[in-house]
């Protein structure tokens, strides 16, 4: 599926293609993510447990990435959202997000799960416009809900 000059896919990134990517966007996470976590073993984890929606450049580079992991309760927890530093603006993780609501959204969950850190405004933007609603906060990190289409219930 192609969305402007960038192609989406699910699923295709190997771990280093995450690696990269994470590195790439280390710095735009508050704190940055390399700062937070082994990027080696937390890209081999994501491609090994969660389903990833990407975006990929015309020239085959991985410039943005929600990562979500299917929990085995009613929940699914998006553990990663990032995009390149020289993409941002251009609506990618809007559309990865919206790529990640068709697919899941329709499996009868509860609800989408997600932490952020207070400071990373236009983060915190982002997820209210997708959606998301603060649920609690611990300290600087503010977790974030946003209910499936069907919100999980057998009522219609």
């Amino acid at each position: 599926m192609t969305c402007g000059q960038f192609e989406l896919a699910v699923n295709r990134a190997s771990p280093a293609e995450i690696a990269g990517h994470l590195l790439e966007c280390s710095d735009s996470f508050e704190p940055p993510l390399a700062a937070r976590v082994d990027i080696g073993a937390y890209s081999a984890k994501i491609a090994d447990k969660a389903v990833r929606f990407e975006a990929w450049s015309p020239d085959g580079r991985l410039v943005g990435l929600v990562a979500v992991y299917e929990n085995t309760g009613p929940d699914l927890f998006v553990t990663n959202v990032s995009v390149a530093p020289t993409c941002r603006g251009a609506g990618l993780a809007q559309r990865l997000f919206q790529l990640c609501f068709a697919r899941l959204d329709a499996q009868r969950l509860k609800r989408f799960r997600l932490e952020v850190n207070g400071n990373s405004e236009a983060a915190v933007r982002l997820y209210a416009r997708m959606g998301f609603e603060p649920e609690s906060r611990t300290g600087d990190q503010i977790h974030m809900q946003r209910p499936a289409v069907s919100g999980g219930t057998d009522e219609h």
